[in-house]
């Protein structure tokens, strides 16, 4: 079977992730059917750390399922509409350079994905946490996507 890493959404906080080649080989290997994951990484995580603690209040029982359909409703809402004409200005959330992707969060707080094959020309691939950069959004097969990624401050492209 052919992976590739695609876009899945929380069901918990509504935040769009990257459902990675990794996880599905790893579902595949356990023989299971490939889905994406429900939560997002730092749901799962936050899930894991409640679940550890979970057993030593069993016995007082608490129903927990109100916070589930919340981001439900929240989810179109999170799901950004067709974009304004650029360049958009935001800041990098992270950039991984030898995976060659990240993310922008944009001065809505919405964030856009993005692919080393969207650095502007002439950008060198290092994008640190925080640096402001000027983006063009298009749509893709994906979703959005920011390209033409620049940094606003020159002296940090060298």
């Amino acid at each position: 079977m052919a992976y590739q890493d695609t876009w899945a959404i929380c069901t918990k906080c509504g935040n769009q992730f990257v459902f990675r080649i990794e996880e599905q080989r790893q579902q595949a290997e356990r023989g299971v059917e490939v889905t994406p994951p429900e939560l997002c990484p730092s749901c799962r995580t936050s899930a894991r750390a409640t679940h550890h603690r979970e057993p030593r209040r069993e016995p007082t029982p608490r129903p927990r399922r109100e916070p589930t359909p919340r981001p439900r409703a929240e989810q179109p809402r999170k799901t950004p509409a067709v974009p304004e004409p650029g360049p958009h200005e935001g800041s990098v959330k992270w950039y991984d350079s030898e995976k060659g992707y990240g993310f922008i969060v944009q001065q809505s707080g919405d964030e856009i994905f993005f692919h080393r094959t969207g650095i502007a020309p002439g950008e060198t691939p290092r994008f640190p946490d925080g640096t402001r950069v000027t983006f063009l959004i298009e749509e893709t097969s994906k979703g959005l996507q920011a390209v033409d990624v620049a940094r606003m401050d020159a002296e940090n492209s060298g």
